[in-house]
């Protein structure tokens, strides 16, 4: 039976990605450059590695002596002030509040460090929502790598299929999956037109379906595989 639910954070609980990319957009256009989507949604939902806006920007401008240093201090603080203005996504707290008075197990599994994750969710004031927070910090390797799903049903000791993942990425998603915990794709503006159907639900945001109806579906869906 399901009992648990796991929740991403950037582009999830806040729409933080979208403000993380619009910073580098404004970035680029300072130098009369542009970020395509399709270059930055590599490392949407996984480690920043994945991409490097610095690089990615030389190579466009073929400015060699762009002081990388300089230009990401510059992003880290205006994305702050971005996201200090953003409010918490719609449905997200009607399935917090569901969660705790239906005695689930409440996690966060974030790609993201932690201090950013504990920051913006003391700053909402819903930390307390919350039985266990894993980020970056707790693994080897984060999405699409299982390890911060399997660390969370150990912690639980929760079984295959007793949880529910919510994400918005590609990366997220294929995680999910490889940890044999329900996943249900709830795209982003940066993530609605990426092929997220390999998800067990599809929904176009958590204020779409009522918690109940919602465990109803992925349950009945268990049912006709068995």
């Amino acid at each position: 039976m399901i009992n648990t639910f796991i929740f991403d954070f950037d582009g999830l609980i806040l729409d933080t990605e979208l403000a993380c990319y619009q910073t580098w957009v404004d970035i680029y256009k300072t130098y009369q450059a542009k970020l395509p989507i399709e270059e930055w949604i590599v490392c949407v939902g996984t480690s920043d590695e994945a991409f490097d806006p610095i690089q990615y920007l030389k190579q466009i401008t073929k400015i060699e002596s762009l002081d990388a240093n300089e230009i990401l201090h510059f992003h880290d603080k205006e994305y702050r002030k971005r996201t200090c203005k953003l409010e918490i996504k719609p449905g997200v707290m009607d399935y917090l509040e569901w969660a705790k008075n239906n005695q689930f197990n409440i996690a966060i599994a974030s790609s993201a460090n932690k201090d950013w994750v504990i920051t913006h969710l003391e700053s909402l004031k819903i930390i307390q929502y919350f039985d266990l927070i894993k980020t970056n910090n707790d693994v080897e390797k984060v999405k699409p790598d299982p390890e911060l799903f399997s660390l969370i049903k150990k912690s639980f000791q929760i079984n295959d299929f007793e949880a529910v993942i919510f994400e918005d990425s590609f990366h997220g998603i294929n995680a999910g999956l490889a940890s044999n915990l329900f996943t249900v794709a709830v795209p982003n503006e940066l993530t609605r037109n990426l092929d997220l159907s390999a998800a067990h639900l599809i929904i176009t945001g958590l204020d779409a379906i009522a918690p109940s109806k919602l465990l109803k579906t992925l349950e009945n869906k268990l049912k006709m595989t068995l």
